[in-house]
């Protein structure tokens, strides 16, 4: 029988007045995981935004996104018989008149680091990943 399983991936960022910064977050033990976005299941009738706000929340205490941004079409990877479908989307969580500056991270988060660009795109190790932050980047300049 075949599996398909469904995951939001969400890139968290502020602009602020002379810069953008990317949230990336490594979850727990922490020398398993790389840096990355939010990523989370989307559960059995649930929709898509009520996951990214789930995972959001729960991966970092943000409730309420300034803007939120679809990246691109999901992308699918197929596993034998099981198959993952991940959705792009970007979270704008801060500005210039009130920027982010406490984040309340779950019990499974071991690190979350505000990055510029060119940091957050060298920690990311998955293509798509990169390809993602790299459209967020284009669409906000």
């Amino acid at each position: 029988m075949f599996s398909l399983e469904h995951r939001v991936r969400v890139f968290v960022f502020q602009v602020l007045d002379e810069r953008i910064e990317f949230l990336l977050l490594r979850h727990k033990p922490r020398q398993e995981w790389p840096l990355g976005p939010v990523v989370g299941p989307v559960t059995p009738g649930e929709k898509l935004e009520q996951a990214i706000r789930r995972e959001v929340e729960a991966e970092t205490g943000l409730r309420r996104p300034v803007h939120l941004h679809e990246l691109a079409q999901p992308s699918k990877e197929l596993f034998g018989d099981m198959g993952v479908v991940d959705w792009p989307y970007a979270w704008q969580a801060g500005t210039p008149e009130q920027p982010v500056t406490q984040l309340q991270p779950g019990p499974m988060i071991g690190e979350l680091q505000w990055l510029p660009f060119n940091e957050a795109f060298q920690q990311l190790e998955m293509g798509a990943d990169r390809d993602a932050l790299v459209r967020l980047q284009l669409g906000l300049q």
